[in-house]
C-alpha cells in the first residue's frame, strides 16, 4: 500500500478522546435554569434531525454557561485520548501519511487535551473559544465554509485538500461526521457514524480503538 498517498481526517470529540469532551462541558456547566427548561435538550433533538444548525446549537450552548477557566481545566483533565491513538499519530508520522483533527467543537479544549498527552503537533480545524466573564464563548473562522449547517465544515477542509490521487480516509463516531462520510473513500466509523452509515448505506470498517485502525491499515486491503 502507498500510504503516502492517504490523506486520514479524524473526528476529536468522542474519536480521539473516549467521551465527547463538549458534551462533557454542557453537562456540567450549563446554567441550571437553562437545563431546568428543557432547552438543552430541545436544541440538540433540533439539530439531530437537522432543523437546528450545530451553528446555532453551539452558540446557545456556550453563552449558557456558567464557569471559570479553573473549573473548566480541572473538568477537562479528567479525559483521556481513545487507546492506541498516540501509536496511530506516530504510524502516520512513520510512513508519511497526512493526518488532520477535524472538529465542530472547541479549540481551547483540543488543546489542552492534545498537549496533555504530548500530541500539540497533530494539526486540527475546529471553532474558536473564548472566555467572556464567568461564561464561554465561541467564534467560527470557517462560518462561510461549505453549506451553513455546520460551524465548521468538516466536508469542505476534506475537499479543499484533496490532490489527485490521494485517497481519503475518514475516521469517526457522531453525527457531526455525518456529511464528512460522504466526501472519503474509506470510512471507519463507531458508535452513532457506524449505525448512522447502516442506514443510509454507506460502507465503513467498524472499529473500537485506534489499534485496530493501525492493523487494518497495516493489512491495507480495505484501504487501497
Amino acid at each position: 500500500m502507498n500510504t503516502r498517498a492517504l490523506s486520514i481526517f479524524v473526528d476529536f470529540d468522542g474519536t480521539v478522546t473516549e467521551r465527547d469532551v463538549g458534551d462533557s462541558i454542557f453537562e456540567r456547566f450549563l446554567r441550571p435554569e437553562f437545563l431546568a427548561a428543557g432547552w438543552h435538550d430541545d436544541i440538540l433533538k433540533e439539530w439531530k434531525a437537522g432543523r437546528v444548525s450545530s451553528r446555532e446549537c453551539l452558540a446557545r450552548e456556550c453563552e449558557n454557561t456558567l464557569l471559570t477557566r479553573e473549573q473548566l481545566n480541572e473538568l477537562l483533565d479528567s479525559h483521556s485520548v481513545t487507546p492506541g491513538f498516540a501509536n496511530f499519530v506516530r504510524y502516520c508520522e512513520r510512513n508519511g501519511i497526512s493526518l488532520t483533527i477535524l472538529s465542530d467543537g472547541l479549540d481551547y479544549y483540543i488543546e489542552f487535551i492534545l498537549g496533555k498527552f504530548g500530541l500539540s503537533g497533530v494539526p486540527f480545524r475546529s471553532n474558536r473559544m473564548f472566555f467572556t466573564g464567568n461564561s464561554i464563548g465561541v467564534e467560527f473562522p470557517f462560518e462561510r465554509r461549505g453549506c451553513g449547517r455546520c460551524g465548521n465544515c468538516k466536508r469542505w477542509h476534506i475537499e479543499s485538500e484533496r490532490r489527485d490521487g490521494k485517497r481519503i480516509v475518514y475516521i469517526g463516531d457522531g453525527y457531526s461526521d455525518r456529511y464528512a462520510i460522504r466526501s472519503a473513500d474509506v470510512v471507519f466509523a463507531r458508535r452513532d457514524l457506524a449505525d448512522l452509515c447502516g442506514c443510509i448505506g454507506i460502507n465503513h470498517i467498524p472499529f473500537t480503538h485506534f489499534y485496530d485502525v493501525i492493523r487494518c491499515m497495516e493489512n491495507g486491503n480495505e484501504i487501497v
